[in-house]
């Protein structure tokens, strides 16, 4: 529930900054008493440099004012821009054109085993019930 609750936090201050700046931010994570800032892109940066002493005093007002907030140890804030892309989700798209069957179904089938010679027979009937013969 640790974990739960530092994200938790960490959102709450991302509330509390500025639009403008939050829209650059990837994530937030803590380690040996540093948050560290994650940006997107270098101008972040320069950005994070100008909003650093502001994200320490809104951190330890989020301390007096949230005490679910109070066990976050945070004596250094750093910032640096990552260089991998950010992973849209792929959500396939129906597809508005169609083809007609190219094939005509017409094969010979020498297959011996059952279950294979019925399984072509049944390639076979899907072919025919595809093309307009």
């Amino acid at each position: 529930m640790k974990k739960y609750e530092q994200a938790h936090c960490y959102e709450r201050l991302l509330g509390l900054l500025p639009k403008s700046f939050t829209c650059m931010i990837r994530f937030l994570y803590a380690k040996n008493e540093t948050l560290f800032f994650v940006l997107n892109h270098p101008g972040a940066k320069m950005e994070f440099n100008y909003k650093r002493n502001l994200i320490k005093s809104l951190l330890s007002q989020l301390k007096i004012h949230c005490p679910e907030c109070s066990f976050l140890e945070v004596k250094d804030i750093q910032c640096f821009v990552t260089n991998l892309p950010v992973l849209e989700s792929f959500t396939p798209r129906e597809s508005s054109i169609t083809y007609n069957e190219q094939a005509q179904g017409s094969f010979e089938n020498h297959c011996e085993e059952e279950s294979l010679h019925r399984l072509f027979e049944e390639i076979r009937s899907h072919i025919h019930s595809k093309t307009c013969l």
